[in-house]
């Protein structure tokens, strides 16, 4: 049966059994428990990435190259945050390291407001809870902090404001001004327009109810046709001659530069419980690692990944897939919303979505990253399916006993093995 598209899909009605807004004394301090849990845990990622393992130096480096010497991919970045050479750069860009998580941060604040703004179950509760610990949630936020986070703030608003009554003109705008911040995007990090294509094409297909097919395809190529063109740009004109002459003008400073230098068991503990830190020179560091990817040209970028072995990245697979296939099923349990009916609601039009899933497949070709890239795939899927469970009437259905005993131990598991930690520790790029 075909939906009609002069008009929203009409959502089903709530059922009889329902939670309502007053829980009751013991499920109350239960939801308070874990909500407090949570909060001290993500002080504490947060204590851990400021004065314990601090991987600063690494994140502030996507800030160090601008146009002085011509047009380069990343130039934009250092555009924003000053020359690199300024006796302000670094305070700068530790300050936009922060900003990025903290915008991120209140987005996911903003997918949990969303949730619980008109109505307030317990299952609603669970799912808003849960944003904070998946693998995409804080650990990530803090110590994956890279320009990549705009672009993941940008798509939880198109998605928040394709919810709001969208008619195929408010959705085209949405979607146009979307394209429009990922290709300014793409300037400061050009891996921003692959990463959330996916997203947003879902978010036209499952949140913009009563679009026609026309309509979807208009909307995908204005969300994510820019950054491509952008993309494409980079690829094709950016200098790569660079690297030394931006090197010429790093300042000599010294930093922390946490498992630089660490070579054994007793070093780690001993910088780990502050006993020996472990500084370097930042000048020696970003130009003896990170500049020199500057000059890299796509060919060069695939060979680093071959180099790196199948091991290492087989193992990088499964454990982003891993991650990702633990995400959707957790929010899928706790909501109550299956996801074959979050598919269903592609109608079968699988094409865009796929050709959203094969944008990141130049992620994987040049970047070793691979845990991470399939974290930004689970989070484009999770926020729309977030969104689209808000409406549907199960999030609001009692749930069991078991559910309920079940939700703090998974959260404390995803709590426990924080899978986001995983693309911000590395040695990648």
């Amino acid at each position: 049966m075909t939906r009609s598209t002069s008009r929203p899909a009409v959502p089903p009605p709530l059922p009889a059994r329902v939670a309502g807004p007053n829980l009751s004394r013991r499920r109350t301090a239960v939801y308070l428990g874990i909500t407090l849990l949570v909060t001290a845990w993500s002080l504490a990622i947060v204590y851990v990435a400021v004065s314990v393992v601090p991987i600063d130096h690494y994140l502030i480096s996507y800030y160090v190259v601008d146009y002085r010497f011509g047009f380069t991919r990343r130039g934009l970045a250092g555009e924003i945050v000053g020359n690199v050479s300024d006796a302000d750069f670094f305070v700068n860009a530790y300050a936009i390291r922060w900003i990025s998580t903290a915008v991120y941060l209140l987005g996911l604040a903003a997918l949990g407001y969303k949730l619980l703004a008109k109505r307030r179950s317990e299952r609603r509760i669970m799912v808003a809870i849960l944003l904070a610990v998946l693998p995409f949630g804080v650990p990530y936020a803090v110590y994956s902090a890279r320009p990549d986070l705009f672009g993941a703030v940008a798509l939880i608003a198109l998605c928040l404001a394709l919810t709001i009554g969208p008619r195929p003109r408010s959705a085209v705008l949405w979607c146009a001004l979307f394209g429009a911040v990922i290709a300014v995007l793409a300037l400061v990090h050009e891996g921003i327009a692959l990463e959330f294509g996916l997203g947003a094409i879902l978010a036209v297909m499952v949140l913009a109810r009563g679009l026609s097919a026309a309509v979807h395809r208009l909307c995908a190529v204005l969300a994510i046709g820019p950054g491509l063109i952008v993309v494409l740009a980079v690829a094709a004109l950016a200098n790569h001659d660079v690297s030394d002459r931006v090197c010429a003008t790093v300042p000599h400073r010294m930093i922390e530069t946490p498992f630089s230098s660490i070579k054994s068991a007793p070093e780690l503990v001993d910088y780990l419980t502050g006993a020996t830190p472990h500084m370097s020179d930042y000048h020696d560091w970003v130009c003896g690692w990170y500049l020199s990817t500057f000059d890299h040209s796509i060919s060069d970028g695939m060979r680093e990944v071959a180099a790196v072995g199948w091991p290492a990245l087989v193992g990088s697979l499964v454990l982003g897939l891993v991650g990702m296939a633990l995400t959707l099923r957790a929010v899928s349990y706790f909501s109550g919303v299956p996801l074959r009916s979050f598919v269903g609601e592609l109608n079968g039009r699988y094409a865009l979505p796929a050709f959203g899933v094969l944008l990141s497949l130049p992620l994987f070709l040049t970047g070793v990253d691979w845990t991470r890239w399939l974290l930004v795939i689970a989070f484009d899927v999770v926020v729309v399916y977030v969104l689209y469970a808000a409406r549907r009437s199960e999030i609001d259905e009692t749930p069991s006993a078991r559910t309920v005993r079940r939700f703090p131990l998974v959260a404390a598991g995803f709590m426990l093995i924080p899978l986001g930690l995983a693309p911000g520790g590395g040695p990648t790029r």
